[in-house]
């Protein structure tokens, strides 16, 4: 049966997969290859390893180059992003420029270098392009990112202890809101659900499809039930999601556990919204999110996150919010 060799590159760590065809080469997940990208010939790290048949061996996808040699990853002969980005902050401090350089990516060849960095707002580089091109000896692009993206670049621990998902697997960014906080009865705390970004935890987005279907098992409050145990009635004033038990309160006044296995409804309570006010607010307290707004900016994406791109480039999407500027510059002397 014909089929085709597909791997899977990514040009950085946690960073965005694009699809390769590998042909005849045998490659291994963790191997250095040079792919060519809608920029030129770029190193990338095989991150997965499949034979596709049908269908889907008929895509037109672009081949790898070759493994990568030695030659190739001898950063002693050619620009490293360490020393780019040593340079692009020294060179933004003395043009007093409000922004702070975070990392750089430099094309293979080194005669392209991408600086990342982040700023309270708009900032005219114009003149600190011009002095990075001259200096690093290679065309200079600029791309501002947002404070998820920040995170991304820099690295860090959570509160969990753990190093932040976005920099170490987490390749999309995805949507996350207030209302999946609410879902799991978290402490709405801004320094409790939110991450070293600012921003809400990615993580409350792992459990929320569970505790929303464990949710939907509990009797809305208001739902008379009767307890298949003993037979006492009462109506539902609270639940617990994870261990899928209901109060009720009994018509003498008493509050009982009754498990949601053994609870039958006698009458239905009034079904929960589905707006904003949720079914996770139902079960628990009234809370002024005013100061949470800010936890739920959006409009992010970039680097190894958002929307994915048609095409394979050789650092990551571009970012929707950011600021781009090219200058050309010679080939650095090696």
């Amino acid at each position: 049966m014909d089929g085709i060799n597909i791997v899977g590159v990514q040009f950085r760590r946690a960073g965005r997969i694009y699809e390769f065809a590998a042909g005849e080469t045998n490659l291994r997940i963790g191997d250095d290859v040079v792919v060519e990208t809608d920029r030129g010939p770029s190193l990338a790290k095989v991150a997965t390893v499949r034979f596709a048949y049908g269908a889907d061996s008929g895509r037109d996808l672009k081949t790898i180059t070759r493994l990568a040699t030695r030659r190739d990853l001898d950063e002693t002969r050619k620009l490293t992003a360490d020393e780019a980005v040593k340079y692009a902050r020294s060179r933004a401090d003395s043009l007093g420029l409000k922004m702070t350089v975070l990392q750089s990516e430099v094309q293979f060849g080194g005669n392209k270098v991408i600086i990342y960095f982040a700023a309270p707002g708009r900032v005219d580089f114009r003149e600190l392009v011009k002095e990075l091109a001259s200096g690093l000896k290679a065309r200079v692009e600029l791309k501002q990112v947002g404070s998820r993206d920040e995170a991304k670049l820099v690295g860090g621990i959570g509160i969990c202890g753990r190093e932040f998902c976005c920099s170490s697997f987490l390749r999309e960014f995805v949507p996350v809101s207030i209302k999946m906080a609410k879902n799991q009865n978290l402490a709405l705390n801004p320094n409790k659900v939110s991450g070293g970004c600012g921003r809400l935890l990615c993580c409350l987005a792992y459990e929320n499809d569970l505790y929303s279907e464990l949710r939907r098992k509990l009797p809305p409050r208001g739902t008379r039930v009767r307890s298949l145990e003993d037979g006492q009635v009462g109506q539902v004033v609270k639940g617990d999601v994870l261990n899928q038990i209901i109060v009720m309160e009994t018509q003498e006044g008493r509050y009982v556990t009754v498990p949601v296995a053994q609870a039958e409804t006698l009458e239905p309570g009034i079904a929960e919204s589905s707006d904003d006010s949720s079914e996770a607010e139902a079960w628990g307290e009234d809370i002024d999110l005013a100061a949470l707004a800010a936890l739920t900016e959006e409009g992010e994406s970039g680097v190894g996150g958002g929307r994915p791109q048609k095409k394979p480039q050789d650092g990551g999407g571009r970012p929707r919010n950011g600021q781009k500027q090219r200058h050309g510059g010679g080939r650095r002397d090696k």
